[in-house]
């Protein structure tokens, strides 16, 4: 085989590998998309089959926009917000549903506001299994070490799941250097954003989670009384 030869046949190969990897991408883009709009469908009609009270709703959309206003009030300092630490309080108070709700919600809702594509899904995804997961450790969350350590952990796995976007994004799917250097690349981002959910867990705990369980004596149980109102003065 003369140079000529062997360079064209090193030109298609290589060109063969992009088509490939960009069609990966693409085909892998569908599914991911059709995939999380299917379970977000299917864990809010549940919810809805579960019939909830209107103020059960109400309380969701309440929270879920001071979520959103948290993670929007900051959005000039990469990976500090309010958001997460929110999502996570919601999900020790009220549920481990209810943190998911409110998870996925403010990540669309916000998205709203700061720009749409289909990474909100992963953006969804991530502060949906937030909101979850803490509602499924809630009796852990007296423990100040087991807090520190919950949102510095978060702090990461949000980081690497709504990088899953990029990596599609990117037409790399099918390369292992790219997709290390993404996740190494994001390292300072992710320690920013759980240090932050680690020191508002420390700090604002107590405080939120004696507001919001009054919210939910107040407005879910129907023993309402003077009180269960939501100052914080005692």
């Amino acid at each position: 085989m003369s140079a000529m030869d062997q360079m064209l046949s090193n030109m298609t190969a290589s060109g063969n590998g992009i088509v490939n990897s960009q069609l990966f991408s693409i085909t892998m883009i569908i599914f991911l998309i059709l995939f999380l709009v299917g379970l977000f469908y299917a864990i809010f009609k549940m919810y809805e089959q579960k019939k909830p009270p209107v103020e059960s709703i109400v309380l969701i959309a309440v929270l879920t926009a001071l979520a959103t206003v948290g993670r929007i009030i900051l959005m000039s300092i990469p990976a500090v917000n309010l958001a997460s630490f929110i999502i996570i309080m919601v999900g020790v108070v009220f549920g481990k549903e209810e943190g998911f709700i409110v998870g996925a919600l403010t990540a669309f809702v916000s998205g709203l506001f700061m720009g749409m594509g289909y990474w909100v899904l992963f953006q969804m995804l991530a502060w949906g299994l937030m909101g979850a997961s803490a509602g499924f450790l809630a009796s852990r969350f007296d423990n100040v070490g087991f807090r520190i350590v919950f949102g510095l952990l978060w702090g990461f796995l949000y980081g690497w799941i709504t990088d899953i976007s990029a990596i599609f994004y990117s037409g790399t799917a099918l390369e292992i250097t790219p997709i290390i250097a993404l996740y190494l690349n994001g390292v300072s981002y992710d320690l920013t954003h759980g240090v932050t959910n680690a020191v508002l867990l420390v700090v604002l705990y107590d405080w939120f989670k004696k507001m919001f369980t009054r919210a939910k004596v107040k407005y879910l149980s129907g023993n309402q009384s003077e009180s269960e109102s939501i100052s914080l003065s005692d």
